[in-house]
């Protein structure tokens, strides 16, 4: 194979992975100046977020043996479990998705339950999904155990293989035409002097 077919591949293989991952880099962009930039009005979430409790009662059948999963299918809900705490008298826990996070409380001897619910909006929704994972800092033994987490998981990883391989893509179509992009030299080493200074710093 020479070289111009080889590059020829390779700017094919660019365009399409590149419209491919469009949207997600899209969405990293917007929720990572969200994230730098929690002081724009328009993308408040914290003070528009609506709050409500319910109440609820386990069959006494189920009370025995009472898992967080059961208590999930019984107010038909689903999401990310995390921090569960378990006693003789109650079970705890939090069920997270991205938008709503909601606490239960279960009273092992009644069956007495209470959920409070948080629900945000796209703003808070969409700066939740660009840290979305699964993993909390406070419980770090704790795997992801809902499979929207680990599939948005193994999407974030095929992003980030792929954004590394447009990259890559890039200086192999700039290196063909170098002599007539000189600049791209000045352009690449500034990049790594950039990231030097703020690994060095």
């Amino acid at each position: 194979m020479n070289f111009s077919r080889a590059h020829n591949i390779n700017r094919k293989f660019h365009i399409h992975l590149g419209l491919a991952l469009l949207c997600f880099v899209w969405l990293f962009s917007l929720t990572g100046l969200l994230l730098n930039h929690g002081s724009w009005k328009f993308a408040s979430f914290w003070p528009e977020r609506k709050e409500t409790t319910t109440n609820f009662t386990i069959p006494p059948a189920m009370i025995h043996d009472l898992t967080e999963k059961a208590v999930m299918e019984f107010q038909k809900t689903s999401g990310e479990i995390q921090q569960p705490k378990r006693t003789d008298q109650t079970l705890e826990f939090r069920i997270v998705s991205p938008g709503k996070v909601r606490d239960i409380v279960v009273d092992l001897e009644t069956g007495a339950g209470s959920e409070k619910l948080l629900t945000f909006n796209m703003w808070g929704k969409l700066r939740t999904m660009h840290t979305f994972n699964g993993m909390n800092r406070e419980y770090p033994a704790q795997a992801p155990n809902w499979w929207i987490t680990n599939l948005w998981r193994l999407a974030m990883d095929v992003i980030a293989v792929g954004l590394i391989i447009i990259c890559l893509s890039s200086w192999i179509m700039w290196y063909k035409v170098r002599k007539d992009y000189a600049f791209g030299y000045a352009v690449l080493a500034g990049s790594f002097l950039l990231l030097g200074y703020f690994l060095l710093s």
